[in-house]
C-alpha cells in the first residue's frame, strides 16, 4: 500500500517535495505561486487510490507535458536562458552584467568618500575565475532580483541553486584564503549575507511569528527578526581581523565600506560592535567621514545597552547601563553629532531650493548638495541622529519612573521630539536630490532607466535607479522605524521605503514597510 505525501498539490503536480506549511507551503511563497489543497484530504492516515493503475494506467505521461507560456527560467545545469513571450536571453553571464550595470557603481559615478563595498564590483568580477565564489555570489543575487523584478516563474528556484553552490565555494576558499583572493572573499561573503538575510527569507511567516512571541521579546523590538541571521557578516568582519593579524597589505576602500557596512547592521540588530572593529582606523584619515564613523560605532553600542529600556519596570534598573546613563552618552553623542554638522568643511554644506512641482518632494523644498556622495554621507548623519535622539527620549522617559529622580524631563524630551522632526524633514527634503534626473541639475546620463538584457529591453518606471536607492535603505529604515517621528513624515518615508523595496527586489523592505515591529 502505497502513503501519499500531505503535501500541496501544487507540489504534487510539479513533482517536487513540499514541506506541507499551511495555508502556503515555503516552496509556493517562493515562487509566488497558488498553494491548492485536496479539499477531500480528512485527518487521519491517507490511502493512496491505486485502483486506476491496477487497470494498467501508466503512471508518468508518455509525452513531456507542453510548456507554459509563463517566463521561465533554465536551471543552471541546462543550457541558461531566460524566456519571456517570444524573447529570450541567454543567463549564463548575461543576467549578472545587467545586474553590474544597473544596481552597482563603478568608476567615478561616485565619490570615493561615499562609496559602499560593491563599487568597482564589475572589477573583481571580471578578474574572478569562473565558479568562483564571487561569480556564484553574484549570480544567485542578480537571478533573484531581476527574476523577482521581471516576474520570472522559477527564478527563486535558480537563484538558491547558485547560492547553494556559492555557499559551498565560499567555504572551501576560507580554508584556502590569501592575499591574492581575500578581496574577492570579502564580497562574496557579504553578498551571501545581504542574500541570505533580504531575498532567501520567509519574511511573512517571520513577522506573524514575531508577533505571536512576548511583548519584550528580544526579536520583537529590534531588527533581529529581519536581520537576524549575522554568521556571514561575522564571516566577513572575520577576514577583515585575519588581514590585520597576518600583515597583509590593506585596501583601504574596501576595508572602509566593509567595516562601515558592518557597523550600521550592528546598529539594526542592536549588537554590539566587535572590539577590534570599534578600534579599526585607517591611518591619516580626518576627514568628515571618519570623524562620522567613530560617532557611529559609539552609537552602536549605546543602541545595543539601550534594549534594557524596553525591559519590564522592575528589570530595567538592573541592567549593566542604568537609565541615567543612557540619557548622559545620548546626551554626549547628540551633542557630538550636531557639532560634527557645524563643523563640515565648507564645500560639503547644502543648500534648501523651492520645487516648481514638488510632486516629489513633502512641502515643495529640496536640498542640493554638492554631490549625490554628500547628501549620502548626511542622510547617515540624520539617520544616526535619529537612534541617538530616539533612545535619549526614552531613557528621560524611564528616569521619570524612578523615586530617586525630582527634576521633571519634560523639557528635554520636547526637545529631542522637535530634533526628532526637523531630521526627519531634512530627510524628506533630500530624497528628491536622487531622483532621475536630479532636481536642478543637468540630464545625468551615468544612470540610465533602461536594462537591455539580449534583444529585450526593460524599461525601469522608477524615479529613483537601483544603483541610487541601494544607498537610501539604511538611512530610510532608520527613520520609518523611529518613534517620535511626525506622522506626515513618517508615511511620506514610509511611501518611499516601500518604492525602495519595489526598485531592489528586497524582501526584508517589503515587510518593514508592512509591518513595522522593531523600533529605536
Amino acid at each position: 500500500m502505497v502513503f501519499p505525501s500531505r503535501g500541496c498539490t501544487t507540489c504534487k503536480s510539479r513533482r517536487v517535495k513540499c514541506d506541507s506549511a499551511r495555508p502556503v507551503c515555503r516552496r509556493c511563497q517562493r515562487a509566488c505561486r497558488d498553494c491548492a489543497w485536496d479539499q477531500d484530504e480528512a485527518a487521519g492516515l491517507l490511502f493512496k487510490n491505486e485502483n486506476a493503475f491496477a487497470r494498467g494506467r501508466p503512471r508518468r505521461p508518455w509525452k513531456p507535458r507542453e510548456r507554459k507560456e509563463a517566463a521561465t527560467v533554465s536551471t543552471p545545469s541546462d543550457s541558461a536562458s531566460v524566456t519571456s513571450g517570444e524573447s529570450s536571453f541567454s543567463v549564463d553571464d548575461e543576467v549578472s552584467q545587467v545586474w553590474l550595470e544597473n544596481y552597482v557603481f563603478r568608476g567615478d559615478e561616485m565619490p570615493e568618500f561615499a562609496r559602499e563595498y560593491t563599487h568597482d564590483l564589475a572589477v573583481y568580477w571580471d578578474r574572478a575565475k569562473p565558479g568562483s565564489s564571487l561569480r556564484l555570489a553574484v549570480a544567485a543575487v542578480s537571478h533573484a532580483i531581476l527574476g523577482r523584478r521581471m516576474g520570472v516563474d522559477n527564478a527563486a528556484e535558480v537563484a538558491n541553486s547558485l547560492f547553494a553552490q556559492s555557499f559551498a565555494r565560499v567555504q572551501r576558499e576560507f580554508r584556502e584564503v590569501s592575499l591574492e583572493n581575500i578581496d574577492e572573499l570579502i564580497i562574496a561573503t557579504m553578498l551571501i549575507a545581504s542574500y541570505e538575510n533580504v531575498l532567501s527569507r520567509d519574511m511573512a511567516q517571520r513577522t506573524q511569528q514575531t508577533q505571536e512571541d512576548s511583548l519584550f521579546s528580544t526579536a520583537s523590538i529590534t531588527g533581529l527578526v529581519f536581520f537576524g541571521d549575522s554568521r556571514r557578516y561575522k564571516a566577513a568582519a572575520d577576514l577583515l581581523k585575519l588581514r590585520r593579524e597576518r600583515g597583509w597589505a590593506p585596501n583601504p576602500a574596501l576595508d572602509r565600506a566593509a567595516r562601515q557596512e558592518l557597523i550600521r547592521t550592528c546598529i539594526l540588530r542592536a549588537t554590539p560592535v566587535d572590539e577590534w572593529l570599534r578600534d579599526e582606523a585607517l591611518p591619516g584619515q580626518q576627514d568628515p567621514v571618519s570623524s562620522l564613523d567613530s560617532l557611529v560605532v559609539r552609537v552602536a553600542a549605546l543602541r545595543s545597552s539601550s534594549l534594557a529600556l524596553f525591559l519590564p519596570k522592575g528589570a530595567r534598573f538592573e541592567s549593566e547601563l542604568r537609565p541615567s546613563d543612557m540619557a548622559a552618552e545620548a546626551r554626549t553623542l547628540c551633542s557630538d553629532l550636531e557639532s560634527w554638522s557645524r563643523t563640515v568643511p565648507e564645500h560639503w554644506k547644502f543648500s534648501v531650493e523651492c520645487l516648481p512641482e514638488s510632486g516629489t518632494a513633502l512641502d515643495g523644498l529640496v536640498h542640493v548638495y554638492p554631490t549625490r556622495g554628500h547628501g549620502v554621507i548626511w542622510n547617515r548623519y540624520r539617520a544616526t541622529h535619529l537612534v541617538v535622539s530616539s533612545i535619549r527620549r526614552r531613557a528621560l522617559a524611564a528616569m521619570e519612573q524612578c523615586s530617586l529622580v525630582t527634576v521633571s524631563t519634560i523639557p528635554e524630551r520636547e526637545l529631542c521630539l522637535e530634533k526628532t522632526a526637523s531630521l526627519a524633514t531634512d530627510m524628506c527634503r533630500s530624497i528628491p536630490s536622487f531622483v532621475t534626473p536630479p532636481a536642478h541639475s543637468a540630464q545625468d546620463t551615468r544612470f540610465s532607466r533602461t536594462f537591455m538584457i539580449g534583444n529585450r529591453e526593460i524599461y525601469s518606471h522608477d524615479e529613483i535607479v537601483p544603483k541610487l536607492a541601494t544607498l537610501l535603505a539604511w538611512p530610510l529604515i532608520v527613520a520609518t522605524c523611529t518613534d517620535g517621528v511626525p506622522e506626515p513624515q513618517r508615511l511620506w518615508l514610509q511611501e518611499t521605503l516601500g518604492s525602495m523595496s519595489s526598485i531592489l527586489g528586497d524582501g526584508v523592505l517589503g515587510a518593514l514597510v508592512e509591518n513595522i515591529s522593531f523600533k529605536f
